[in-house]
């Protein structure tokens, strides 16, 4: 392979660097400046081969290469910085090839509005920036002017390959297998748009072929096309990945909830929730009839206290709790639970503590009782 088919093996692969010094925004001087690389760059004109000629175009479109790749970094870092409804840079608008004054004006504005000296440095780097990189633009388009290279303006649904095919069957006057193995040996873009111009040249001494795309009227290039529309899938997805972390933790969160509850229903169902008092307390509040002390109202009874019947059954009592000094006697109500089948009450020798033994937890699940404490 030649040096003219190796540094212009065609297609997107070295054409649409050029197209991305219009987009290349960020600051990077020491990148793309005439002279930051220790020695100045060979100016339009000086190449006497079609070598050299071809050897300064690969060159400059690596230069704009790297600084795209680095300003799409950069703006990156602007955006990330912005609070909600903040002005940030869209790579809509710095992907254009030529901003025009309200968006330059945009530009403008955002460093007179940002308070953060690194970032308002950077702006201030980026336009100017995308100047030299206009300058630089401007050189290759020159260079490439003076290639022997055809164009033709491709039209809506046009493709490449078809529209190389062409060239090199009819201009360059090849069958369609050889055209078909030069074209198998070139890169080629499916994202033509309208107003590009796709260029050929057919090296019949050498047996080269190449071919690229250039904006045209077209206003952008298909790499420019293809990067936002990677910027736009990445944003998607980053969105979709946020999405779905969001709805995991959600449903995490719902699980935990679902859990609790279900937790707290078998525990509401297999415990027995009790209210203890002195009778006289309960006489006092209208629970206990004051002659016979049976149950007279619960409705304004506090069951606050549990016993879960399936860690344990029984419960202590100490007469401290319940304003006694000892307890003598404790009645379960309602009366509908029987003492010595039910349960069993058990009392210290000196009165200072009780026990309610459950006999048969099945029947006291979910039940309420009143603890009755005579003292």
């Amino acid at each position: 392979m030649n040096r003219n088919e190796t540094i212009l093996t065609g297609g997107v692969k070295h054409t649409d660097r050029i197209l991305r010094a219009g987009v290349a925004v960020v600051a990077i001087s020491a990148a793309i400046g005439f002279a930051a690389s220790g020695c100045a760059r060979p100016g339009p004109g000086s190449a006497k081969t079609t070598d050299e000629l071809l050897s300064q175009l690969q060159d400059d479109r690596t230069e704009i290469d790297k600084t795209s790749d680095t300003m799409m970094k950069r703006i990156e870092v602007f955006n990330s910085s912005r609070k909600p409804g903040e002005r940030t840079l869209q790579f809509s608008e710095i992907f254009t090839q030529d901003l025009n004054p309200e968006q330059r004006d945009v530009l403008n504005a955002l460093v007179e509005q940002e308070k953060d000296i690194s970032y308002k440095a950077l702006l201030q780097k980026i336009i100017a920036d995308r100047d030299s990189i206009r300058q630089l633009q401007e050189k290759v388009m020159h260079l490439e002017q003076t290639l022997p290279d055809k164009f033709v303006v491709a039209k809506r649904g046009d493709r490449q390959q078809d529209l190389a095919l062409a060239y090199l069957t009819v201009e360059a006057s090849l069958d369609a297998d050889k055209a078909k193995t030069l074209l198998r040996q070139v890169d080629q873009t499916d994202e033509l748009l309208a107003g590009n111009k796709v260029w050929f040249f057919y090296d019949a001494q050498q047996d080269t072929f190449r071919t690229y795309v250039t904006r045209g009227d077209a206003g952008q290039t298909p790499i420019q096309v293809r990067r936002v529309r990677q910027h736009k899938l990445v944003k998607e997805r980053d969105t979709l990945k946020s999405e779905r972390d969001t709805a995991q933790a959600e449903s995490a969160a719902l699980e935990q909830v679902k859990t609790q509850l279900e937790s707290d229903l078998a525990t509401r169902q297999n415990s027995l929730y009790y209210h203890a008092a002195s009778s006289q307390s309960l006489r006092g509040q209208g629970v206990l009839s004051p002659v016979l002390r049976r149950l007279r109202d619960m409705k304004g009874v506090s069951f606050d206290a549990s016993l879960d019947l399936r860690q344990g059954t029984s419960i202590d009592l100490v007469p401290q709790n319940y304003g006694l000094e000892q307890i003598r006697a404790v009645r379960l109500l309602p009366p509908v639970y029987q003492e010595g089948r039910d349960f069993t009450i058990q009392t210290a020798e000196d009165f200072t503590s009780a026990r309610v033994v459950i006999l048969d937890p099945e029947i006291f699940k979910g039940k309420e009782v009143v603890l009755a404490l005579g003292g």
